[in-house]
């Protein structure tokens, strides 16, 4: 579900009236986020799973929670029929899953064994191969955004989607889908953010960097909107009907309108070779995060089993992750696959980003948070930052659940078949668990702890001060590095462990 949103980062606006909710919810959600999951990695120099002990070791399992050519006869377009019959083959209903079809298998194959080959090597080899597979796609756009705006069209394919329809802002979908693509393209709420922060100098600017990368991430996204709408203007164009009878949204998009209309173009094979390969290379991306943010995980947490064994590790995790997914390269894949992106991804990372911004600000402290991030970058943390993380990111993601919920309708697939009742039961058990993996460690660590309810509750929810910040409330006034220094106590922040001051655990 990850990887398949990812590859529609550049899609986002199917919809006129997306752009509005989209747009709130990058400033009070996407950057606040962003700058939130940066500090954690960058303050404890950990990844989630051993950060998230050292700000609430009762709920730290929330880090755990984890993608035209002319109609024929049939009136179907070639390249739907393409899709659906001899690339999915799928079944004709959701009851049906089918066998597995071994051609995307040895696909899947092939895809996690260079997922493999990118990041075995560690963090420092994968940033090599992002030079290439985060710069491509822009060439890519680039060359196709100056090709469709030059096509008979595309000018009432813009027009069309920069024309924004007040009417659908009441849609909780509207809402829903904003949030959660925000938090895709960004990738809050997957632990990728923290994890790779925590391999930052500990001093780097890291509300600078979330300001900007959130900025150039959507602006890319608005960028690709272009892209893609010249494209449905000039296929409206040619098929003599109005662009919102084109526009269609998911694998739709990306696998039967686009390339159907890349297909009339002249050196068509050419436009249709770099579309795909843009593809690839964005998928890769997104799961380079996925994988990473686990691998750090698990090494953070075992470091002596695992760290000298981290190329067997991340091989495992890529074994696991392939026999996952062949439940979606079944005949019948894309129907498990779009419960998945309903369910798991979206009311299940809705439900942990809520938990993760409510523990910062309300148990850990958004005053000692605050402190804390001021403290290693040298800069004070603007109000501004306090509120949105206090309150309105918190508040906005929970109303985007709260509405989800109530208007809530029956899954289809494509708006056309129903899912049976197993079908909606599994969704709902995907979001259930992810509040589970929440709540029962937590339940446990309860059970398990010593003293009184009271006693366990309170030395489960609230950390005590490290040694650093101690010192730094002694050296207030005066400069923490050279209280510090004048204690005789020297922070490590470059270790493979991380900083060697007390744990608060």
């Amino acid at each position: 579900d990850k990887f398949t949103d990812e590859l529609l980062e550049l899609v986002i606006f199917v919809y006129s009236a997306f752009l509005i909710p989209y747009v709130l919810s990058m400033l009070i959600c996407g950057i606040p986020l962003m700058a939130l999951e940066f500090g954690i990695g960058q303050y404890f120099m950990k990844g989630p799973t051993v950060a998230f002990e050292y700000i609430c070791p009762l709920f730290s399992a929330s880090c755990l929670v984890r993608n035209v050519s002319n109609a024929n006869a049939s009136g179907t377009s070639p390249s739907v029929e393409y899709f659906n019959n001899q690339v999915l083959n799928m079944t004709s209903n959701p009851n049906d899953a089918g066998p597995v079809k071994w051609d995307l298998a040895l696909l899947l194959i092939l895809a996690w064994v260079i997922v493999y080959l990118c990041i075995f090597k560690g963090v420092k080899w994968t940033g090599k191969v992002v030079y290439f597979t985060a710069t491509f796609p822009y060439v890519v756009l680039i060359i196709l955004f100056f090709r469709g705006v030059t096509l008979d069209g595309a000018g009432e394919g813009i027009k069309f989607y920069l024309d924004v329809d007040v009417s659908k802002l009441s849609s909780a979908d509207a809402w829903r889908e904003a949030g959660t693509q925000i938090f895709y393209s960004l990738g809050a709420g997957f632990g990728s953010l923290i994890a790779f922060s925590s391999y930052n100098k500990r001093s780097n600017n890291l509300l600078r960097d979330a300001v900007t990368i959130s900025i150039i991430n959507c602006g890319t996204s608005f960028f690709g909107g272009f892209v893609i709408f010249s494209m449905l203007g000039y296929m409206a164009k040619q098929q003599q009907v109005p662009v919102d009878e084109v526009v269609s949204q998911g694998p739709g998009l990306v696998f039967q309108v686009y390339p159907a209309g890349l297909a009339t173009l002249p050196g068509s094979n050419f436009w249709s070779i770099i579309f795909f390969f843009m593809l690839i290379t964005l998928g890769l991306d997104s799961q380079f995060a996925m994988v990473e943010a686990i691998v750090t995980g698990l090494t953070d947490y075992w470091p002596e089993k695992l760290l000298k064994r981290k190329p067997y590790l991340i091989a495992g995790l890529c074994v696991i992750m392939f026999l996952l997914g062949l439940t979606c390269v079944t005949k019948g894949g894309i129907y498990i696959f779009d419960l998945f992106n309903t369910y798991s991804a979206g009311t299940g990372l809705i439900i942990t980003v809520i938990f993760e911004a409510c523990i910062i600000s309300y148990i850990y402290g958004m005053k000692r948070y605050s402190s804390n991030i001021a403290r290693i970058t040298g800069k004070s943390v603007w109000i501004p930052w306090k509120i949105c993380w206090a309150l309105l990111t918190p508040l906005m993601i929970l109303s985007v659940f709260i509405f989800s919920v109530i208007y809530y309708s029956p899954i289809t697939y494509d708006k056309g078949k129903p899912y049976p009742w197993w079908g909606e039961f599994v969704g709902w058990l995907m979001a259930g668990i992810c509040i589970a993996s929440i709540i029962l460690p937590a339940i446990y660590k309860l059970i398990k702890a010593d003293g009184t309810f009271m006693e366990r509750l309170n030395k489960l929810l609230f950390v005590p001060l490290t040694e650093e910040e101690i010192l730094a409330k002694e050296a207030y006034g005066y400069g923490v590095s050279k209280a510090l220094e004048e204690k005789n106590v020297y922070i490590n922040t470059s270790g493979p462990t991380g900083p060697s001051y007390l744990s608060n655990v």
